[in-house]
């Protein structure tokens, strides 16, 4: 083997690396989850809460917010993209297109909930004590909740239902986590906008997953040298 092939592997088993997706996953999990409490109540506001007090408690919450979510985006990006590259040959082309589709139809609507705050207190901002009334606010905050209840929890259970349906075809999982991933992704797809606390779900089922894999590869790194490829089957 010449030294740019050693070389030439040696990153390609540092990309195929579990770790990658773990720690990917458990970054977008706490960035999302705590961006999504910052904004009360699973991120969704009741349009009746608004009046200036709100408007004016939430401005600093929202600023971490518009910081924390393009990190989110980039994690859970990388974090599908090693999911994916973990399955390798055993690919299933239509699941795999539907779940890379999914994922970055989510991190679009993650970007515009984010944004759609983002504009509602800019434009708050801008008139400061000139707004004599909320309806432009109003309306940023039910359309922000439409993003967050129709749409991307939806895509949301897409993406859980594809993964899951790619991990019982080529069994690189246990069959637990499969059922656990079918069992949070139906409901989703049926009451999305109904269930607010269902919104931590998402992010709960992103952490149990890169958690498993964290603890899969440190038992997988103790009873091998490191010679052998890694799989997520336990």
């Amino acid at each position: 083997m010449t030294s740019a092939e050693g070389t030439e592997s040696l990153v390609r088993r540092e990309v195929r690396s579990p770790r990658s997706a773990a720690i990917a996953g458990i970054l977008f999990s706490l960035l999302i989850g705590a961006s999504m409490i910052l904004l009360r109540s699973g991120a969704v506001v009741e349009p009746i809460e608004i009046d200036v007090e709100w408007l004016d408690a939430q401005s600093s919450a929202v600023a971490v917010v518009l910081v924390l979510v393009p990190f989110a985006g980039i994690a859970f990006l990388w974090f599908t993209g090693v999911m994916r590259d973990l399955l390798g040959a055993l690919e299933d082309k239509f699941f795999a297109t539907v779940f890379l589709g999914s994922g970055i139809i989510l991190v679009v609507m993650m970007f515009v909930w984010a944004a759609a705050y983002g504009a509602m207190f800019g434009t708050y901002q801008t008139v400061a004590g000139a707004a004599n009334d909320f309806d432009v606010i109003i309306y940023a905050t039910a359309f922000a909740n439409q993003i967050m209840g129709s749409y991307m929890l939806r895509m949301a259970s897409v993406y859980m239902l594809s993964i899951g349906s790619l991990w019982t075809r080529t069994k690189v999982v246990p069959r637990w986590l499969t059922i656990v991933t079918y069992i949070v992704a139906i409901p989703f797809l049926i009451f999305a906008g109904a269930l607010r606390w269902a919104r931590f779900l998402f992010p709960a089922w992103v952490l149990l997953v890169s958690i498993f894999i964290l603890i899969l590869n440190y038992r997988y790194n103790r009873e091998h040298e490191g010679d052998e490829e890694l799989t997520l089957e336990a």
